[in-house]
């Protein structure tokens, strides 16, 4: 009886259903008439739909009060709510924004088709669905031009941006951030910028687009425009949550001896070179060799790794009017880093508004505010994989922790240790507000004047506990605190005018920015005890306390200006011209001036182009220009003071001599760039083609000169302007929509970029060393005249001598052995050193880029991307030192394929052995192939039927999306993942200083499950 009431009443709501239901028809044309074939027509929140045959006719069921709406590609969409008529007709317009995207460039925005610069723009779908904490993470592969190298898997760690390759050597080749209009610096923290709040990201890359910001442009510039509520109809807000959760655990895992082939390998070495000259085994630890079974192993890097997890949540308002639109945000992010005791915790809230004050003024401002924590790793991870050994104990038998290296009775950092006892976290604030106020002065002329200030503030705690080996005296902290501050006015007059086939845009301004850096520092040791930590610096010993501080201050005024001129569309030409003033030069230099010109052919808007049916899009342009960097320190091109101490009369008194000779003469680094670039268009851009070619030269680069001891400075050196250096390459850019159909849809896009990059010239000198640490490399990176910026240098490798005839032939009688390491001799005179150097690569690869994939189907997309690099080699450090670290090191697992007397003597990895230079050679046995190719994300996205359940009557949009993020990686290299930058180079030339991988904070593979509500 019960299942038939349930039958009845289900067939009674079906015919309810049905006679609500009607057949709605109608035609869709385009503005002139015409009709428009193949629209799609759908009943919103539905899977209902239906799409118009060739005359344009359609017919669907829908219910009185249901939305229909009608989408065809190149034209707007538009939703229309179904009333008593079963007619709808529709006339759709052409939507100009995707026909002729609308992009933002320095000072204002550019339709695509009036564009002659190089600029690349990333939306927001781009940025949706990706568990990053920042937006540079998130830019990898997507923009042709711009390589992006993530530093390391740490929590909080940004990656280091390259656009169109490293323009100087001591100077910046960070981009420059420009924030919603406020010149951010290219210092600029981007861990306080939600990603869930950009609107566009665009890149300038060539120098029409990077001239309007002068000094600042040499290494391109990066536009951030985030979200506001004027594209919303107005009425009702829209409330918008969304939250995800994301598991991670370490990706491709680096391998480490386990204890029983470290004693093997050690044994042998030992046996190789016994007594005084190697440690040798003691007595104590004699007996981990004859006993291999009770051998201790300790794997370390199990020990401190953790499964990793984010949470975060965005809850948005966003709401337009007649006279007014914003969008308020907040922020709440968490995520537990894959090393234990790290991790970042943040919160962010931004407010944007903009009012229509009268028919001629407009206002607005731009605010964000953010607080964060970040857990720095608490363990060493890159010493965990080269010198803590498997064979070392977490705990002594008494409880305590293993503190010695039990070969070579050393003592050593306890890494469970550190993550129990160690203080390291960083505490930072941030608020960023930019307000503007623009006035119609007369038709077509409007001026604009904006206010913005960005303030910082930065607070390092440190406490090493005195529980650690290396406070054996008690315990020491620190803390460290750092405010910055950016003040920011510009005033702009904008001219805009079209004359029939004339158009004409002028603008002119002048602006004036003021940086001001204050820092402290505080530091004790010989704390009693570790209660208080690092909150209580007075219960240090008094005597060996340290305190300082910092103050540094920057001006730039500037004049800028622009031109665009356009006839008839067809043609175009950009003047652009920024004259700079800065406060770190001397007079004489404070001075200059950085002007560019660009011109572009629309091929497609001449009348032979108008009949053809393929091409819709053609353009050719081209630009030159002069942009600059300023590279120098405040004060950097005035003498200093510093303090010093010497014994007078057999006492010691306090003096003071020079610190900093004076740089006179310093001046900008200036950097001259041509780019020639073409775009086309095919079957209403249903394929979209972009290409460019680009050279940029820079010359005055930024040099430190060495001074004679004689000087009597406290610094040894000098900046000189005296280099030169050139990078050149291709970018490609290819989009398709392969499939387009009633309920299906496939899109392709794919990005290929190649820099070329060449030392001109160096002051004379042959090359410039850029690493100096022995277990860095030594000094096999280089900056060579004539080869890449950077480039690695060393001996030839050969294999392992195989007979002593060879070693004979070879003059290392006596120096060598059979199974020991062989290196070609350039010079031949039998010694193996730097005369025998050779270039051996380059960590810049030869191509990289970005392939992406979208497949829709009804309510669901799939997309996956994919990033890869090719032709980067890599120093890997750890196979050096397996050569040569014998008694208190790891080694490399590559040692198992070593050779091995009787056993494999055709190995070409050198057998056990010394200590010593033979071992230690800079060759490229330690290079690897740094090419990969990572699927870095893929997310399946489900937009929820509103008529589900009676979801509709709560929400007006749900979905639901499964995102994974370094799932595969393809790649020869065998110390983690491939994707590794710089030591910091014991010249300071870290800027330019990459490609040495010792082991990393490892990247996570992670997988996020998430849901997007709108009410």
């Amino acid at each position: 009886m019960k299942l038939k009431s349930i039958l009845l009443l289900l067939l009674f709501f079906s015919i309810v259903s049905l006679q609500a239901q009607q057949i709605i028809s109608g035609t869709v044309v385009d503005e002139t008439g015409q009709p428009l074939p193949g629209v799609n027509v759908l009943v919103k929140g539905t899977t209902t739909g239906a799409v118009a045959d060739f005359d344009g006719n359609y017919s669907i069921a829908a219910s009185e009060g249901a939305v229909l709406e009608f989408r065809y590609l190149g034209f707007i969409a538009q939703s229309v709510q179904v009333g008593k008529s079963t007619t709808i007709d529709v006339v759709l317009q052409e939507d100009v924004s995707l026909l002729d995207e609308v992009v933002v460039i320095g000072y204002g925005t550019s339709t695509k088709k009036d564009l002659v610069s190089s600029v690349a723009s990333i939306k927001s779908d781009v940025l949706e669905n990706q568990p990053v904490a920042r937006v540079d993470q998130a830019l990898q592969g997507r923009a042709t031009g711009v390589e992006v190298t993530s530093n390391n898997g740490t929590p909080g760690t940004g990656a280091t941006i390259r656009i169109r390759g490293n323009s100087s050597i001591n100077g910046n080749n960070d981009p420059l951030y420009v924030v919603d209009g406020f010149i951010a610096g290219t210092g600029f923290n981007l861990n306080t910028i939600n990603v869930n709040d950009i609107e566009s990201v665009e890149i300038l890359k060539d120098a029409t687009a990077l001239s309007i910001y002068g000094t600042r442009g040499a290494s391109g510039v990066i536009l951030i425009t985030t979200k506001n509520g004027k594209g919303m109809a107005p009425g009702k807000p829209v409330i918008a949550i969304n939250h995800y959760q994301s598991i991670q655990e370490t990706a491709n895992r680096i391998n480490i001896l386990g204890g029983r082939d470290f004693i093997d390998y050690k044994n042998e070495s030992y046996q190789f070179v016994p007594g005084p000259d190697g440690f040798g085994f003691t007595d104590t630890t004699l007996p981990l060799v004859l006993d291999p079974e009770n051998t201790t192993t300790t794997d370390w890097l199990d020990l401190v790794e953790q499964p990793g997890s984010i949470s975060n949540t965005d809850l948005s308002i966003t709401g337009n009017s007649e006279n007014a639109n914003y969008f308020i945000s907040g922020n709440y992010y968490n995520q537990k880093g894959l090393l234990r005791g790290s991790g970042l915790e943040r919160v962010n809230f931004r407010t944007n508004v903009d009012v229509k004050v009268s028919d001629r003024l407009r206002t607005g401002i731009r605010t964000n505010l953010t607080h964060y924590k970040i857990e720095n790793n608490k363990v060493d991870y890159g010493n965990i994989v080269s010198s803590v050994l498997p064979i070392r104990p977490v705990y002594l038998e008494d409880g305590s922790f293993s503190f010695e290296n039990p070969i070579s009775a050393g003592l050593e950092r306890n890494p469970e240790a550190d993550i129990q006892h160690r203080v390291d976290h960083d505490l930072v604030t941030q608020i960023i507000t930019n307000a503007y106020a623009e006035y119609e002065l007369a038709k077509n002329l409007s001026f604009k004047s904006t206010f913005g200030a960005q303030l910082n503030y930065v607070k390092q705690n440190n406490y090493l506990p005195g529980i650690l080996p290396e406070r054996v005296n008690g315990g020491f902290g620190r803390i460290n605190t750092n405010f910055s501050k950016s003040l920011l006015n510009e005033n702009t007059l904008n001219y805009d005018v079209d004359l029939g086939n004339h158009s004409l845009k002028i603008l002119g301004g002048f602006t004036w920015q003021k940086d001001n850096n204050e820092s402290t520092f505080a530091e004790a040791d010989n704390f009693p005890n570790d209660v208080v930590s690092f909150n209580n610096l007075a219960l240090g010993d008094s005597e060996t306390a340290l305190v300082g501080s910092g103050y540094g201050q920057r001006t730039l005024t500037s004049f800028l200006g622009r031109v665009n001129y356009g006839y008839k569309s067809k043609y175009l030409l950009t003047l652009v011209g920024r004259y700079d003033g800065s406060s770190v030069f001397e007079t004489g230099n404070k001075y200059a001036f950085f002007p560019s010109v660009g011109a572009a052919w629309n091929v497609d808007e001449e009348e032979f182009m108008m009949d053809s049916n393929l091409i819709n899009r053609f353009k050719i342009r081209g630009s030159y220009g002069i942009v600059g960097e300023q590279g120098v320190a405040a004060y950097n091109s005035i003498a200093t003071y510093a303090n010093t101490t010497t014994v007078f009369n057999g006492s010691q008194v306090n003096g003071v001599l020079v610190g900093q000779v004076p740089s006179s003469g310093l001046t900008w680094e200036t950097t001259k760039q041509m780019d020639i670039g073409l775009e086309l268009g095919f079957l209403n851009n249903r394929i979209s083609f972009e290409a460019d070619y680009y050279k940029k030269t820079t010359d005055d680069l930024l040099l430190s000169v060495a001074l004679s001891g004689q000087v009597g400075a406290n610094s040894t050196t000098q900046l000189q302007n005296l280099g030169s250096v050139e990078n050149r390459g291709f970018e490609f850019g290819l989009n398709t929509i392969n499939v387009q159909n009633d309920n299906f849809t496939w899109e392709s896009n794919l990005s290929i970029s190649s820099n070329k990059s060449e030392i001109l010239e160096l002051d004379n000198q042959e090359y410039i060393s850029l690493q100096s640490t022995g277990n860095q490399g030594g000094n096999s990176a280089r900056l060579i005249v004539g080869e890449a910026l950077p480039t690695f240098v060393g001996a030839k490798y050969l294999g392992t001598y195989k007979t002593a005839d060879e070693i004979i032939a070879d003059g290392r009688q006596g120096r060598s052995f059979i199974g020991g390491p062989r290196y070609e001799d350039v010079n031949g005179d039998t010694n193996i050193n730097d005369e025998d150097f050779q270039v051996l690569g380059s960590p810049i690869p030869d191509f990289y880029g970005g392939f992406r994939n979208t497949f829709t189907y009804k309510n669901l997309s799939l997309d996956v991307f994919f990033h890869g690099s090719y032709g980067a080699e890599i120093w890997n450090v750890r196979t050096q030192t397996a050569y040569y670290g014998r008694g208190e090191q790891n080694v490399d697992p590559i040692v198992l394929q070593r050779w091995i007397a009787g056993v494999n003597e055709t190995s070409d990895i050198p057998r056990a052995g010394p200590s010593n230079s033979l071992f230690n050679v800079n060759s490229d046995l330690n290079i690897e192939d740094g090419s990969y190719l990572r699927l870095k994300t893929m997310t399946l996205n489900y937009n929820i039927p509103m008529e589900a359940k009676g979801l509709g009557n709560v929400f007006s949009a749900m979905n639901v999306y499964v995102t994974g993020t370094n799932l595969f990686l393809w790649s020869d290299f065998t110390l983690g993942d491939p994707e590794v930058n710089a030591f910091t180079a014991g010249s300071g030339l870290g800027s330019v200083s990459q490609g040495f991988a010792s082991g990393q904070y490892p990247y996570a593979k992670s997988i996020t499950l998430g849901v997007k509500l709108e009410f």
